[in-house]
């Protein structure tokens, strides 16, 4: 869709959010397929993963995950930054290069609640509930889990995804501890309301 809109082939209305048309295509094939798994497979949503069994310890699990997270990510940003002052001359500009890169540009409500709500049930339907398990049974778990990040970053619009690959590793690893995507799903819906947050704290006090 990006690639057709980039063409010219296909132009959508001026006031859609740039992710729009993407959006709609991936929740048009996500109600495809748990239509297709629930009335013609006759298989349980919950064997790709959608279950409110264990919401509780979910919660519980996420809690704890999401502290973990967020330490793991300001551990690795003061690493990059002391990186890049020890081999690039310009080291603020390029950390700042890096943090424009990994801001959500459009803050608009719809793109918002797309970005923080919509995408983190989709990719996580796709990606790990659906690829992930026959992947890590034909593979085995940690080739799966590498390539299936690769996969996710890439799958992103980014230069360089690095921020996408460990949070595919962390959204796998979710998912690995709990059996279900209910963990995943809130980790990425908090991680990617994190993003919009800095994003926008840094752009409203000039930082960046």
């Amino acid at each position: 869709m990006r690639w057709l809109i980039e063409q010219g082939h296909a132009t959508p209305p001026a006031w859609l959010p740039a992710d729009a048309p993407h959006l709609a295509v991936m929740l048009t094939l996500t109600l495809v397929l748990l239509v297709y798994w629930k009335l013609l497979r006759k298989a349980e949503l919950r064997s790709l993963g959608l279950s409110l069994n264990r919401l509780g310890g979910d919660l519980k699990f996420t809690l704890l995950a999401a502290v973990g997270m967020g330490a793991f990510y300001l551990f690795a940003a003061f690493v990059y930054w002391a990186a890049l002052h020890l081999f690039v001359e310009d080291a603020t500009l390029a950390f700042k290069d890096h943090l424009r890169g990994a801001m959500f540009r459009d803050r608009s409500w719809p793109a918002l609640i797309g970005v923080v709500l919509l995408y983190p049930v989709l990719e996580e339907i796709w990606y790990r509930g659906l690829m992930y398990p026959p992947m890590r049974r034909e593979l085995g778990r940690w080739p799966a889990i590498i390539i299936l990040s690769l996969l996710f970053a890439f799958a992103h619009s980014n230069k360089f995804p690095v921020n996408q690959f460990f949070g595919g590793l962390i959204f796998v690893w979710a998912y690995e501890k709990r059996r279900t995507l209910v963990a995943p799903i809130i980790l990425h819906i908090l991680g990617n309301g994190a993003l919009a947050v800095l994003g926008w704290a840094l752009v409203k006090w000039q930082l960046v």
